[in-house]
């Protein structure tokens, strides 16, 4: 049996792991499963690291991540004041530790012995969320039959449906006044206008939403700049994250003007809060799936939830136009079909334009030297081909290995597809943004050879554009004129010299 330590500044306690408190029974739809999460960590001299990618296990609604060190001088770490130790005195040291979100970085202490005498040092460590999240897929086994809008209505009768160009994960049925919303991997849910009625006879299955939704939970960045969009932030009450969080910058505004509350993150929301400010919606994204009690709870408390899936959306331009869902929900579908309209014409304009005969490679560095890029068929990868570049990376059978958008290769492996690429992209919302040509070099010498190097095409991406879903386009765009060797200014791309 595993003895872990707590430790605090009243002295250290040995706390018998079989007696923790187990998870609340994690839902239908959960299953236990083991995948791979991309880090990346700072902290210590930088020689000794945690090997990447880390493979994390989800059961019982709980997650733990098997670091493993390029070291065996760790003798024990410290996570949350609570010490492991080394489960490999053979080999490289080796720690299994609780996970608890992969969206925020994990401060942790490992105590070396490779100095004269024991010390103990902090790491941060960072986790590649947005591959986990994508690969929630594969992990929960989302059902294609929940959610689809085959459900009974009762007297209600069928008027019209939603058009949508490119997104496939929601749906809307219009029911005069009323719209069926469906969602998959959610369910189902009627929207009834403020003043109406909720139907009688409708199936027990649909979760009712009731306008005006203006005291809205969001977890979900992505939904909070689709909402700052429609200009409907007034409807957002709450949040799960702090003002200087959001990559949105409206929402970090009315946050420090109090208009808008911070009521805990998506794992630990404040339930007390969300009740006495009358939440009556809650959006999370697919992380929801890693924390199943919480997402039980508030249905338990009579607060609808949605999950959003937009991550899962093929083509680039079905994740923007989940903008016209969040238009429906608050009243804004004027203003979020105009934006749509808008933003399809100008992507038409860079779509439409001729391949550009332009090699591209868009990748990052992972703390032990592996090469992070972008799986063909991915939404990234996608862009560059519908902005007239050739993404590099060709081999259709890769997507077949995992759910995973991501891969990592091995730096030869890499050399030999991307050393002819016209453009390489060095992708800093991971890895964070490198300030030189001279820094890219220095991770790897290899890189001097490469023919953008020689030729001076070497850029790294700026801001957070994973966030910013309505700027896809924009993104789209940037890419376009610098295949077509637009030299200026851009907001999401700058060239490194």
């Amino acid at each position: 049996m595993t003895t872990v330590t707590s430790c605090s500044s009243q002295g250290v306690t040995s706390v018998d792991e079989g007696k923790e408190n187990a998870t609340e029974s994690v839902a239908e739809s959960v299953e236990d499963s083991t995948f791979e999460v991309d880090i990346t960590m700072e902290g210590g001299s930088g020689k000794a690291h945690i090997e990447s990618p880390v493979t994390v296990s989800m059961h019982d609604g709980k997650m733990s991540a098997v670091l493993v060190w390029n070291s065996k001088n760790y003798d024990y770490m410290v996570v949350d004041g609570v010490k492991y130790d080394n489960e490999n005195p053979e080999g490289n040291s080796t720690f299994t530790i609780p996970v608890e979100t992969l969206d925020e970085p994990l401060k942790v202490i490992g105590d070396t012995v490779a100095m004269s005498k024991p010390h103990e040092i902090e790491y941060t460590i960072y986790w590649d969320s947005e591959t986990a999240e994508e690969d929630q897929a594969g992990t929960y086994a989302i059902s294609d039959d929940v959610g689809t809008g085959s459900v009974d209505m009762g007297a209600l009768t069928q008027t019209g449906s939603l058009e949508l160009k490119y997104a496939t994960q929601f749906s809307v049925k219009e029911y005069g006044e009323y719209k069926l919303i469906s969602i998959r991997g959610s369910g189902d849910y009627l929207l009834v206008p403020e003043g109406k009625e909720v139907p009688e006879g409708i199936s027990s299955d649909i979760t009712v939403l009731k306008q005006p939704l203006d005291k809205t939970y969001i977890a979900s960045t992505s939904v909070m700049d689709h909402i700052a969009r429609c200009k409907r932030l007034n409807h957002v009450r709450l949040a799960g994250l702090q003002a200087d969080d959001w990559c949105v910058e409206e929402a970090s505004t009315a946050m420090r003007d109090g208009k808008i509350l911070y009521a805990g993150k998506y794992r630990a929301p404040d339930y007390e809060l969300l009740l006495k400010e009358g939440c009556n919606l809650v959006i999370e994204n697919t992380m929801i799936y890693h924390e199943p009690s919480v997402l039980e709870k508030l249905k338990e408390l009579g607060m609808p939830v949605i999950v959003e899936m937009s991550s899962y959306e093929k083509h680039p331009l079905g994740r923007l136009e989940w903008i016209r869902l969040y238009g429906i929900l608050y009243g804004a579908e004027d203003e979020a079909n105009a934006f749509c309209d808008e933003q399809f014409a100008l992507a038409s304009t860079v779509m439409g334009q001729a391949d550009k005969g332009v090699r591209v490679a868009f990748f990052h560095m992972t703390s032990t030297g592996l090469i992070n890029v972008r799986k063909p068929g991915d939404y990234i990868s996608e862009m560059i081909e519908l902005a007239g570049g050739e993404y590099i990376i060709k081999d259709e059978s890769i997507e077949e290995d995992n759910s995973l958008s991501t891969m990592n290769m091995q730096m030869e492996d890499f050399y030999v597809s991307a050393m002819d690429a016209d453009i390489i992209i060095y992708n800093s919302t991971i890895a964070g943004e490198i300030g030189s040509v001279d820094e890219l070099i220095s991770m790897n010498g290899l890189f001097e050879d490469f023919k953008a190097v020689k030729n001076g095409q070497v850029y790294c991406t700026e801001k957070d554009l994973f966030q910013k879903t309505t700027d896809t386009v924009e993104f789209m765009r940037e890419l376009g004129e610098i295949f077509a060797g637009d030299q200026g200014d851009h907001t999401y791309i700058k060239k490194l010299k």
